[in-house]
């Protein structure tokens, strides 16, 4: 693992460099976690040997070795990342620079694609975590998109959309702000809104169908952070017209669960996700007077945050 990453950094000949890549690959062939995990421990930001051995990992025509890989990404991008002072690196940070790299590789874009909507909330989400962190020991030298852990973790969701196609989409969130409203502690939630806007246009296929699957679980999983990035994803995706799918028990009941969150943006999201499902053409799916709903919970707090969505 580091050994191999030690070993590289001290050898210049590139003979000698690619027998210890093919090494690496050889192990990694019949150890694809343990391998996979130790280099999650080198130091960041990733330096040229570093990425070069994830490159070599990803490089494989075996697609159950990239399934392999990217399920321990997957795993550790879902983790909140730790922020421990006797510790130079945090897994989850690393999981996201990892996957950049392995982005890059032609030969996992099968695999990327089965993965993508697990790896798409997982890195918003990652996001929203990272806003305010920054690298122990982070060397000054490096560009501040680099050392900033939130900004490594936006470059690794623009290279999971170039790597889908979403080339207009990608322009679209740009020209919006939408990067610098996705690292911002108090407009995230309209950065995640906004990529999810730009996104509806693609959404007709099966792929983005199984995105809204995934998050209604998640609605009412984890800690605030994780709720209010895919509640502003959710609400967006309503807007396809697969939502008029889902069972009352995942949509309208979520929703109106929501309206007694003690966070006003996530009232307001909820409130913002009835409206919308309210204006859905043809038959109406739900009558808000078969609910009871508590007018109390549409507070001026939370008026106010409505329009700003």
């Amino acid at each position: 693992r580091q050994g191999s990453h030690s070993q590289l950094r001290a050898i210049h000949h590139s003979h000698a460099r690619q027998v210890v890549m093919m090494a690496l690959c050889f192990l990694a062939r019949a150890f694809m976690e343990e391998v996979s995990t130790a280099l999650l421990k080198c130091p960041l930001p990733l330096d040229r040997d570093a990425a070069g051995m994830w490159r070599t990992l990803a490089n494989t025509e075996a697609i159950c070795h990239s399934h392999r890989l990217l399920d321990v990404l997957l795993k550790e991008l879902q983790e909140r990342p730790s922020t421990s002072e006797d510790r130079a690196f945090i897994i989850p940070l690393a999981a996201a620079s990892a996957l950049c790299e392995v982005l890059s590789v032609s030969m996992c874009t099968r695999t990327v694609t089965r993965f993508y909507p697990h790896l798409l909330m997982a890195l918003l989400v990652q996001v929203h975590y990272t806003i305010g962190l920054s690298l122990p020991d982070t060397s000054v030298k490096q560009a501040p998109s680099l050392t900033l852990p939130h900004g490594c973790v936006v470059k690794t969701v623009k290279t999971l959309l170039l790597k889908m196609g979403c080339h207009y989409e990608f322009t679209s969130v740009e020209k919006e702000g939408g990067w610098a409203l996705l690292t911002s502690s108090e407009e995230h939630h309209r950065g995640v809104g906004l990529l999810g806007i730009c996104l509806l246009p693609q959404s007709h296929g099966p792929l983005f169908l199984r995105i809204l699957y995934l998050l209604v679980p998640f609605l009412e999983r984890g800690d605030k952070q994780h709720k209010l990035t895919v509640m502003a994803f959710f609400v967006e995706l309503l807007h396809m017209p697969q939502a008029k799918r889902l069972p009352e028990k995942y949509s309208v009941l979520r929703l109106l669960k929501g309206l007694t969150d003690p966070d006003p943006v996530i009232r307001a999201l909820c409130v913002k996700g009835l409206i919308t499902m309210a204006d859905w053409p043809g038959q109406v799916r739900w009558n808000p007077f078969h609910y009871t709903i508590n007018i109390h919970v549409i507070t001026p707090e939370v008026s106010v945050t409505l329009v700003e969505i």
